[in-house]
């Protein structure tokens, strides 16, 4: 699949928005999360039918051996450089001190599954390391899925998967709420939805929207301006209708998260909001593709499409970086413009940190990656 540098425009502004909704300031942006999720579902699935396309029989094992080592290139080195920064840290330190505890599913990619336990701590340092934990979950299953499923069932059987992630999300709450003495179960609103937010089969219909826009016609009709339009109507009509709803009982419903509060836990829209948002980001992913909405021309700037190549390091560095902003603010007089201002100098300062990740430590694992070939194509 060629590589195309407008996606990672899209990159970057996800990566704000997640970094905005930390700083409080933009309580919708975790949006950004799921938007990374439907572009992983496509990247991912791309390369897996390209390579069931064009490659000759007997090179499956060839073909996976190599796409897992560019995966494991491309995200192993940052993401346990990272931990061992961590380590060092704990070890010297001593901080945070529930890192002497969470470390065992930092280091096997199950960190999201200790979100649901009522001994897990959450600290700023590595608690937004739960969504790249889905990821690689998903990289071990859904590459296999894809290749194995006869082609012309696939897409009949990847738009059964939407309604059915949604009842996967009924089902996991459901059962969460049954055995709560065992999970994080507390009673609050977020408690009762958390199963549909860090468990990957939650979110197996991000990969699915992200998938199906191999097939040209889907993409074709979602990149259309009227499709686009009408997803991101749908998404404020359902945040408003969400908002006049549950804005007068002052919690999660806020004006700043436009009806989309983290985990949307009233209304069911954990049930149904996860696919509205899948579903209009893959509608954006597919209008950039084709070019197909002048108003998405500003994913052609040179600044955004660098900040999107290295907003892996953006996302993994943020969190740490606008802990510690936060914290200082709190210790200054307060001052007209101050929130603003923290939000911008944690950005700039987490992508300097990124770019200094990125053009030291990440690249030299890419050039290695570079190295790794796909099958040669079928000529026959």
């Amino acid at each position: 699949m060629k590589y195309n540098p407008e996606l990672d425009s899209l990159r970057a502004l996800a990566a704000i928005a997640v970094i905005a909704a930390h700083y409080t300031l933009f309580p919708c942006g975790w949006i950004g999360v799921q938007f990374f999720f439907v572009l992983s579902g496509f990247l991912i699935s791309s390369i897996i039918l390209k390579g069931k396309e064009n490659y000759i029989k007997g090179t499956g094992l060839d073909f996976f051996l190599k796409f897992y080592s560019r995966r494991i290139l491309r995200l192993f080195p940052l993401y346990f450089g990272y931990l061992a920064i961590l380590a060092a840290i704990y070890l010297v330190f001593k901080k945070p001190l529930s890192f002497g505890q969470e470390w065992p599913s930092l280091f096997t990619y199950t960190l999201n599954f200790r979100w649901l336990f009522k001994d897990y701590i959450f600290h700023p340092f590595y608690g937004h390391l739960w969504s790249l934990c889905v990821e690689w979950q998903f990289y071990l299953l859904w590459p296999f899925f894809i290749w194995f499923l006869p082609r012309k069932y696939l897409l009949n059987i990847l738009l059964w998967l939407i309604p059915l992630a949604m009842l996967i999300r009924v089902a996991e709450c459901w059962i969460c709420m049954h055995i709560s003495g065992s999970i994080s179960f507390h009673g609050s609103p977020e408690d009762r939805v958390l199963a549909s937010y860090v468990l990957p089969f939650s979110h197996v219909d991000a990969f699915v929207f992200g998938a199906i826009l191999y097939n040209e016609k889907i993409r074709l009709f979602l990149a259309k301006p009227i499709v686009l339009l009408t997803c991101l109507c749908s998404c404020l009509i359902a945040g408003a209708i969400l908002l006049v709803i549950y804005l007068p009982t002052g919690n999660y419903y806020t004006l700043p998260s436009l009806g989309w509060p983290n985990k949307m836990p009233f209304g069911y829209q954990w049930v149904w909001g996860y696919s509205l948002l899948n579903l209009t980001s893959a509608s954006v992913i597919a209008a950039v593709m084709e070019r197909s909405s002048s108003w998405l021309a500003f994913t052609r700037s040179r600044i955004l499409q660098y900040l999107g190549k290295i907003s892996y390091g953006i996302y993994v560095f943020h969190l740490m970086i606008v802990s510690t902003i936060l914290g200082v603010m709190q210790k200054i007089k307060p001052f007209p413009g101050e929130r603003l201002l923290g939000l911008l100098v944690a950005i700039v300062t987490t992508c300097v940190i990124a770019h200094i990740s990125y053009k030291y430590w990440e690249q030299r694992f890419l050039k290695l990656k570079a190295k790794v070939k796909m099958p040669a194509p079928n000529t026959n």
